[in-house]
Parts: C-alpha cells; structure tokens; sequence
C-alpha cells in the first residue's frame, strides 16, 4: 500500500512537469499498452505477472484448457517513469531515471514473485520485476559528449539493451520468447536482467559502441560473491548493425517456477515460492540486422550456460526473495542452451509494419540435463493511429520437442489484439 501512495504522490507532484528551454529538464513519460486474447494452454491470468500470462515457456500437461481474457503488455511492458538531465557546462551532462512497470488491466505493480507465491492456478513465472516501486530502473550518472556516460544504479544489462534493438518482433513481450523473458538478456536468468548495484559505461565512437558493467554482491567478507560483469562491441551505420555481448553472474540466485509446473495442489501459496537455485552463469550474445529501404532484416545467435555456484549454500537455506520465503539449493549439473532467431519486419507505409520471426531455444543433453527445444514463430502488425498511438494484432506458435518436455503440452499458441498509447 505505502509503494502505491508514494507513487501517487510523486505522479502528482510531477504532473506539471515540462521540458526547459536551456538544456536541464524533467520529463514525466509512460507507455500503456493492454491486449484482449487467447493462450491455448494456460493456468489463470495473474494481476500481478507482467504480461498477465505466459505463452512462451513448456505448461504441464494438468492446464490442458484456453484462457481468454485481457493481458497486459502486448508489444510493451506498461510503465511510467521520471527522468531528468541537467547541462552541467563543458560537455558534462547529469541525468538520472526513476521507471516502474505496472499491470494496466488490474492496476498493480509488476510482481512476479508475488504471482510464483499467489493463488493456485495462477500463472507465476520469474521476472526482474518484483514489486520493487522502481523495478525497471532506478539509476543515475554523467554523461559526457565525447567520454561516454556513467550511471549507478538498478540498469538494465547489457543484453537487454542489445536485445531490444535486434529482436525482428519489436521484442513484443506477449509474441517474442525474446521479449517475454530476461533471461536471453542475463545468461539464462531472468531475475538477472535488470541488475541492482550496477556500474554502467556506455559511449559511442564514431559508428562504432562500447559498454562495460559490473555490479557488487554486497556481501560481507566476499567480495565477488552475488556479483555480474558485462560488455560489448558493436557498430552501427549504413543500414548495417552488429552487436557482441558477453554477460558473467557469480553465484545468482533464480527461481525455476514456470505456468503449469506445478499442478493443483502445490504449496506455491501465500508467502512461499518454493525451490530456489544458485548458480554461476555465462552468456555470449552475437546479434546483427540490415535494411533494404523498407525492410529490415535482424538475427542472432546466443549461448548462455548455467554451472554450480562458485559459493554454494548451506543445504536447504532459508532465503528472502523479494519479501517470499524460498529454499536455496544449488545447481548440480551444468545447463548449456542454444538460442538462433532469425526475421524482420517490412513497413508497408509510414504508419502500418508487420513483422515476423523465429526462434529456436535450444537445450543441450548432458549428464542430468534433459535435452529439447522449443521452437516459436510469431507474426505482428502494427498501426499507427498518430505518433504516440497504436493498435496491433500478433499471433506466436510454440512447439516443444525432445525429452526437456515430457509431460508437457506439445504445442501452445497466442493470439491478442490490442492499443498501446505513449505520453
């Protein structure tokens, strides 16, 4: 309740709020984006699960029925954010953002923890964002024309920016595995793709751009423990765009709850989440795209892998995860996993785009590591209504192979329509 309060106030208190004409500025901005469709396989929408449900991962074989309803976030996760800057003379420049992602249907913070911990049926799934008031950012720094910028904080990684750009679907969260889930973005943990405690440095060289991050564990008497680090390279110019990244996590903590694991019946109620793991991660992400006038063509390939902990936890250690009780375990065996898309999206007129794409998530058989994968092909138009109003129609299949998917539905699909409005 205070998170809602606090958030109210600060909306009111900025609600006036417009750009300065000297360069120094502070801007109140947001996207609202709400889409009515159908999941064949599914449990219960969750008010507090960012896209309200979840048509990318396997769902057990137990929510065998469609769900139709109204879904949050069709392309964009819904939010409102503050964010400022100030010349400070010489090419030096301050700034800062403040960005909450919120569930327009039902009104409440973007929680995934509480919908792991919620009501059963219920879609529960993991998220960055966990009812934190600032849970996609909350980050400031300087930033200098010619040296690059530096912001501290709670950022998104590195690959999330990459991914956002490179994704063919626009990185639609409800019709793109790439949208939908961090964990593309933070070495296969989702948790992990908005990080706090964060160092970031970005700067821009003539066509070419560089990053650097490291973010501390804070825990006391090691150093590296909790901790992640990351980097690219990537050049943009002449319709040509490639980017490399590579992302580390030590001893990340993640939860493995997915839509439908677990049945009727399971103790995922209230203030308890289950299992948790701990692991160490790494993530190599190449990514490029082209335009031929009107179409753009983007793809890429990444290969994340999940090890055991460079500190493992004490055998069933009680953890705070996000204010839910859990229990820690730690990875055993190491998980490495392929990612290949491939699309793009051609834009008919100014206002009308359609995009398309593929994807194939693949889980490598290794000892104690069922192999699989999924394969999801998603189509999306777009029209503008005007510059800061659209609506959109998108359709994503999903088809589970291999013996990662025993007893789970074989196939899934997603079909919604819906409004985005930007202010």
């Amino acid at each position: 309740m205070k998170k809602q309060v606090i958030a109210t106030a600060i909306l009111s208190a900025l609600a006036g709020v417009a750009h300065a004409d000297d360069g120094n500025s502070v801007t109140l901005y947001g996207i609202l984006d709400v889409a009515v469709g159908t999941v064949e396989h599914n449990p219960n929408g969750s008010p507090t699960f960012a896209p309200t449900v979840n048509p990318v991962n396997k769902v057990s074989t137990a929510f065998n029925h469609s769900v139709t309803g109204m879904f949050n976030g069709g392309i964009s996760d819904s939010r409102w954010g503050i964010k400022g800057t100030e010349d400070l003379g010489g090419g030096l420049h301050a700034f800062f953002d403040l960005e909450s992602g919120i569930n327009v249907p039902s009104g409440d913070l973007n929680n995934a923890a509480a919908s792991i911990a919620g009501s059963k049926n219920t879609t529960g799934a993991a998220s960055a964002l966990d009812g934190q008031l600032f849970n996609r950012g909350a980050y400031v720094g300087l930033r200098h024309d010619v040296y690059g910028s530096v912001e501290l904080g709670r950022t998104p990684t590195i690959g999330l920016d990459t991914i956002s750009n490179y994704d063919p679907v626009f990185a639609a969260q409800l019709f793109s595995p790439l949208g939908f889930s961090g964990s593309y973005s933070a070495g296969g943990i989702t948790e992990g793709s908005r990080t706090d405690n964060n160092i970031k440095y970005q700067n821009h060289i003539g066509d070419f751009n560089v990053g650097l991050s490291y973010s501390f564990g804070g825990v006391a008497g090691n150093f590296g423990e909790g901790s992640t680090w990351g980097a690219n390279i990537g050049y943009e110019a002449h319709q040509f765009g490639i980017q490399a990244v590579y992302y580390s996590a030590r001893d990340a903590v993640h939860s493995g709850a997915l839509t439908g694991v677990n049945p009727v019946g399971s103790t995922l109620i209230g203030q308890n989440v289950g299992a948790l793991t701990v692991a160490n991660d790494n993530d190599v992400l190449v990514a490029a795209k082209y335009s031929f006038g009107a179409l753009t063509v983007k793809g890429g390939y990444e290969h994340y892998e999940l090890k055991p902990p460079t500190d493992p936890a004490a055998a069933n250690a009680a953890y705070d995860y996000y204010g839910y009780s859990g229990t820690l375990s730690n990875t055993v065996y190491t998980t490495k996993s392929n990612v290949y898309f491939f699309g793009g999206d051609y834009e008919f007129t100014p206002e009308f785009d359609v995009a398309a794409g593929f994807y194939d998530t693949q889980t490598v058989q290794t000892t104690g590591v069922a192999g699989g994968n999924q394969l999801q092909y998603s189509i999306l138009a777009d029209y503008h209504l005007s510059r800061r109003t659209d609506v959109y129609a998108g359709y994503m299949f999903s088809k589970y192979n291999g013996a990662a998917f025993i007893g789970d539905e074989p196939t899934n699909y997603i079909a919604a329509a819906g409004i985005r409005t930007l202010f």
